[in-house]
């Protein structure tokens, strides 16, 4: 866990949680221990004093962990600084949508969310308790993620599925990285196999899928969507 700061207004409870909540997702996502940098203070402050809702900054944080995964970047996310031109795109969107909206969304479709959502972090806790015995390591990094599906609720409706998305690929390039060197590469010899008969254009993303699929299977994780 990312150690602990004492800001200026940390009486201001609201104002500590909402740098809390994006320091658990960052060390989240790292899949190791972080200390984000006096500069990336400055970033959240400056996030919290222009009213950059929490759910824009989660979005677009893990939009940006996911699309390295994606391309198979292998350079690691260090700094919120790599985030910000996501959290401002998806702050703009947020204030977009907002403008003119006088509706609250209705009770029924939010219960129907929150029963989703407590469904899906059942099944990913029920996968971390599976691989603890066999595969501690993946046990440890998928726990991570449980409270950022749960917390999850707190978004809007209409968001919902776009962060569950990138926050799927998150978590699948977090368990392959933590699996033990023969099972990650039995996954992807696999994977490699069913894909060689693909157009040199669609054997990556074949792969990806293929292997992705092949990853669930073998950890039991459900996907991060909701329910119909």
């Amino acid at each position: 866990m990312a150690a602990r700061y004492t800001f200026a207004m940390a009486d201001d409870e609201r104002e500590l949680a909402y740098y809390r909540a994006i320091e658990d997702l960052f060390a989240t996502l790292r899949g190791v221990p972080h200390l984000l940098s006096p500069k990336d203070f400055q970033l959240m402050r400056t996030w919290w004093r222009d009213d950059v809702p929490l759910e824009a900054v989660a979005t677009g944080v893990t939009e940006v962990f996911a699309r390295r995964r994606e391309r198979g970047d292998g350079e690691p996310v260090v700094s919120l600084t790599f985030c910000r031109h996501a959290v401002r795109s998806h702050a703009r969107r947020l204030a977009e949508m907002r403008v003119g909206e006088q509706r609250e969304e209705r009770s029924e479709t939010r219960a129907e969310v929150a029963d989703s959502l407590t469904s899906l972090t059942s099944k990913l806790a029920e996968a971390v308790d599976r691989a603890r015995s066999a595969r501690p390591t993946v046990a440890a990094v998928l726990e991570r993620f449980v409270p950022q599906v749960e917390n999850a609720a707190t978004l809007p409706v209409r968001d919902l599925e776009e962060h569950l998305f990138a926050l799927e690929s998150a978590v699948l390039g977090a368990c392959l990285g933590a699996l033990d060197q023969e099972s990650r590469t039995d996954i992807e010899r696999r994977a490699r196999a069913e894909v060689a008969a693909a157009t040199p254009e669609a054997e990556e993303r074949a792969f990806r899928a293929l292997r992705d699929r092949l990853l669930r299977d073998l950890l039991g994780l459900p996907r991060l969507e909701l329910e119909p």
